[in-house]
Order: C-alpha cells, then structure tokens, then sequence
C-alpha cells in the first residue's frame, strides 16, 4: 500500500526518533558519542567535553532537519585506547578442514606435489587453461620494444591493404603496449528477416566456437590481458579485442573463431541461453532505447528496412531457433568477405596485414545482405510502459515519466547538410537536469539556457541526430514525470526547432557551438578504442578515410545560414512524433503536432 507524503514524513519522524533514542542509551560507546558531538546539530560555539558522569545541559541546535524531536545535549564519554586493547579478545584459531573441492591449504599439511596434483584435479573440474602469463621479475623481457624518442618515430599515418577475396584490411600505429584489433561487417538489424535475429547473434558473441568453449575464451582473454567488445547496430556490427601487444596474434586467431566458426545450429543450448538473457533485456529496456525504437518506426514505416525494430520483442523471442539465426548468418556474414573490414590501431600495418591473410584469407565470398533503400514518411509511434519494481528494482521503482521525441529529415552519411546537422545537435545540446557541468559541458547550449533552466518541470531535454545509409533524422527529445505539463511539453520542444527558422544563429552562438563539436571529436580521437571504430566504420560506409584536420574544416565552413536554411527544409517534411513511458494519453494528436509547423 502506497502513503502519502504526510504519512511517509510521520514515519520517518517516528523510525528517526526511534533510532536516536536507541543511540543516545549507547553513551558508553565512543565512536557513538564522538559523532554526535561531532556532526549532528551542536554548533560549534557550544560544544564541549562532558565526562561520563557529567549532565548536559540543553542545546539549541542549528538546523530543525537535525533531529526535530531533540531537547538535549547528547552525552559524551570517553574511552582510553588501553581498555579496549585489554578487553580484546585473543584470535581464535581456524577450525577450517581442507576438503578436496577445496583447493587451499589452511592447515598448511599438504605438500607441493599434492597441492599441485590437486589444481590439475580442479583444473580438469572446471575446464579451465593453463595460465601462461609471465611472473613479475626485475628483469624485463625479451618482446618488450625499447623506449625511443618521439623524435625518431614516424607520425601515425592511417594505412589500408584490400586482400584477393575482398576483406579491407586498415591500421594506424599508435606506438603503445596495448593494441585494438577487430572485425566489422556490413550487416545490421535491417537486413534481418525475423525481428532479433541480430540482436541474438549481439548476444551470443563470444560464445562458444568450433575450437574454444565460452568459459575458454573468457579465460584465455584474461591470461593474455585481453578485454573484448561487441557492438551491432541497424546497419553495421562490430567484434573487437583489446589486448596486449605481445598476443596480438593469438588474438587474432581467437577472434576470427569468433567470428567465423560461432557454434550455432550445433548447440541450440547456447541459442535457448541467449533467449532467456533476450527476455531479461526486453522486461529492463530502458526508456532511450524504447524512445529510439519508435522513433524509426513512426519516421519509416515497419515494411522498410530502417523502420523495423533493432530489438527483440517478447512476442518475436520465442519463434527464433538456432537454424534460423544459423541461416542468416551464414548468408549475410560468415560468407561475405567484401562487406568485412578488419581494422587495428595500435599496430603495424603489415603486421595486421600478414594476420588477416592467415586467419581470414580463406573465405570466400557466397553472398551478401540486400539493402533496399528506405523513404522517409513522418508519423508517430508511442510504446506505453508503466514503471513497476523489476527483478533489478524490487524496492524502489523508476518515476513515471513520459518521454516525447519530435525529428525531421535529414540526408544519411553521405548527404552535404550531415556537418551541418551535427553542427545544430551542439547548438541546440541539451541533456538533463541533474547534470554536473559547466560551459565545456554544453551548459550554454539552448536545451540548458531556454528550456531545462526555464521549465522546471522537464527533467530531460536534449536534440539527437540518427544517420543511416540513405537517410537521417534530426530532432528533439525531452522528458516529464508532470501529465498535467505532457501538452505543453511537445509544444516547447517544437518551439526550439521553429525559433531556428525564424531567427538567424548569432556568431557567438554558432562559433560556440562549432567549438564544441570540433572539441568533441578531438577529445574522442584520443581514445584507441575510438580510432579503431572510427577507421573501420568510415571504410565500411566511404570506402575512405578522412582525417580530422579534414572534419574541422568542414565543421569550420558551417554559417549561420546554413543552419537555417537546414531547419527551413527540415520543417516543410511532415513531422515524426514518438514517445514512450507513461501518460501517452496526454501527448497531443499527430494533426495538431503538424499544425504547430504551419
């Protein structure tokens, strides 16, 4: 049964008081006198030593937050380090029996010959490996390069090799100890058939394989320093290891297993696994990525290929079955080298290169996906949840909040305006009200200044662009816990895309704004992880690679007109209208949404 803030505050007072009651009787207890006298409302002026036998007298306290039902001074005592170290107990000896399942020796009865016996039995239990990681020693070893001037170092230069079957092979040496390796596809969640089918394989990557186990892989990723990430989308996936310079190879060849050789069809029970995490998934998703769901849903249409669902649904979980996921991935990603980069950062290229041609210059290519260019149409879509306790959230659920988005087209990838839209997502910014930031953080963008400053009652408001191959969408986001507001709510996030329209960008915004972009791009070229991604992500969808001197110009050459001119042509498109969360009911019909725009 839910109580009122009255009833809740009352309990609370009373449990307080309880509680303080209980702790003012422990005055023999120093670490509970000394906090407080210490912490809790005496002010600095009146406090004072009191022995344990001594009366204290009342206090008036600085804050009525402070225990309200407080009359007194609480009691102070002390207690003499000696007297505890006296009354202290001797430790008793541990009455621990070593069992077999027990691999350590407590009682220190066991041999060296027996206690290694005993780690091949468990090893052998357990299926594990043999570490071979080095011991640490003064003396360094032979694999580590030395260290050279930066001097005397070429400058990182970005390298790309097309190998017989058609695998692009593309590095950048960074000169560290850790290098990022991995495979990228061209295959997404839009050339799917069966709603999850990729979201399934995104699962079970990294599972077991033809030569290794999972438990395996997991296991030799941490004997040889190694973490490994995963990552699809609508269009693209994504497999890469980070790892130490010296196993690169060794990780190589485990990630082409991964890749190549995923146990499917051969062990449903890995599929029936991955359907259970699935169901877990879809019960916890979480309202960014339901938002992001409805949004390509109500912008294309489900019978297009960007406008079907990334996620699996618990009504398409149960149909997926390990032949269906195996078909798939045989036609559109084991057998199709030229829609594969394999990309390294941290590495020499002809390194990188003489390894993909070991571990995968054998495939050769069967067939590819087919892309069938989406159109954009513009509607709406909502997905109503209700917040609840979950298995993760049993005591404390979410607030019930409503989430709207409104976008409008914009071109894909390869469109001359995308600059420009990234461009307006840093003017316009945004994010949420809990924030922690100042002006490098985006607090001066429009979202922070005219809308979460404004309305106190929108907890999140931030603008968001989505690229695909053909298409793109630009638009705003924002959320509210207060139905009464949900109205008025679509209606100030339409204003910020209207006002752009209307109303030239000045100079010092728009520079601003072009800084923060430029900086954010910089700042995550930084990261090797990032440079591998990008590299592979921009010879998936360019078949080239441009620097970020290049992108900075690009970004530099952006005015103020081009920004309007952009939210112009934006506006005359019929708008896109999702939301999720609670309170759908309030959102306004499609058809006012629209003549808000004329």
């Amino acid at each position: 049964m839910l109580l009122s803030r009255s009833a809740r505050r009352a309990t609370l007072a009373a449990v307080s008081t309880n509680w303080k009651q209980r702790l003012l009787n422990r005055t023999d207890e120093a670490i509970g006198s000394r906090a407080l006298g210490s912490n809790y409302g005496i002010p600095m002026g009146q406090r004072a030593s009191f022995s344990a036998n001594s009366s204290a007298s009342p206090v008036a306290f600085d804050s009525p937050y402070e225990y309200p039902t407080r009359k007194e001074a609480p009691l102070i005592t002390t207690t003499k380090a000696t007297d505890v170290m006296s009354t202290s107990s001797t430790p008793i000896e541990s009455q621990k029996v070593y069992i077999p399942e027990d691999p350590f020796d407590d009682k220190g009865l066991l041999s060296t010959e027996e206690k290694e016996k005993l780690k091949e039995q468990q090893s052998q239990k357990m299926r594990s490996v043999k570490l071979s990681s080095l011991p640490i020693t003064k003396t360094i070893p032979n694999f580590v390069p030395p260290n050279v001037p930066s001097r005397e170092l070429e400058a990182p230069e970005t390298l790309i090799t097309t190998l017989d079957n058609g695998i692009r092979v593309v590095s950048q040496e960074l000169y560290s100890q850790m290098c990022t390796v991995g495979v990228l596809t061209n295959v997404g969640s839009r050339h799917e058939d069966f709603t999850g089918t990729i979201h399934c394989l995104e699962t079970m990557s990294f599972g077991s394989t033809k030569q290794y186990d999972g438990l395996e892989i997991t296991q030799l990723l941490q004997d040889w320093g190694a973490t490994r990430f995963v990552s699809h989308s609508r269009e693209q996936t994504l497999h890469c290891i980070d790892i130490l310079r010296p196993n690169v190879n060794k990780g190589m060849g485990l990630l082409s297993e991964v890749v190549l050789n995923p146990l499917i069809s051969e062990s449903p029970v890995e599929v029936e696994y991955a359907k259970e995490v699935m169901q877990f998934q879809a019960q916890e998703q979480i309202p960014e990525l339901n938002l992001a769901e409805a949004l390509q849903v109500a912008a294309y249409g489900v019978d297009q290929q960007l406008g079907k669902l990334h996620f699996a649904t618990p009504e398409s979980i149960p149909f997926l079955n390990a032949a269906l996921v195996e078909d798939f991935y045989q036609k559109n990603i084991r057998n199709n080298p030229k829609g594969m980069v394999v990309a390294g950062a941290g590495i020499e290229h002809n390194e990188l290169v003489d390894m993909t041609k070991e571990y995968f210059g054998n495939v050769e290519q069967q067939s590819g996906p087919l892309t069938i260019p989406s159109k954009y149409r513009g509607g709406s879509h909502f997905i109503e949840t209700h917040s609840s306790s979950t298995v993760y959230q049993t005591i404390l659920p979410e607030k019930e909040q409503c989430k709207v988005a409104l976008a409008f087209p914009v071109g894909g990838w390869h469109s001359d305006s995308m600059v420009t839209a990234c461009v307006l997502q840093a003017l316009l910014g945004g994010g949420s009200s809990f924030s922690a930031g100042g002006p490098g953080k985006g607090m001066y963008s429009r979202m922070y200044q005219q809308v979460l400053n404004k309305y106190g009652w929108i907890e999140t408001a931030e603008a968001f662009t989505t690229f695909a191959e053909e298409e793109g969408l630009f638009g705003v986001s924002a959320g509210t816990a207060s139905p009464e507001n949900v109205p008025e709510l679509v209606k100030v996030i339409a204003d910020q895309l209207a006002r752009i329209a209307v109303e030239p960008v000045g100079g010092v915004e728009l520079s601003r704004a072009r800084n923060m972009l430029k900086c954010n791009i910089l700042t995550q070229l930084e990261s090797r992880l990032i440079v591998f991604e990008d590299m592979g992500r921009q010879i998936l969808t360019y078949g080239k690679i441009e620097d970020a001197a290049s992108t900075c110009q690009k970004i530099d050459s952006v005015t103020g007109e081009d920004v309007q001119k952009l939210v112009q042509d934006m506006l005359q498109k019929a708008p896109t209208l999702a939301a999720t969360g609670s309170y759908i009911n309030k959102i306004p019909r499609y058809e006012q949404v629209c003549n808000l725009f004329r």
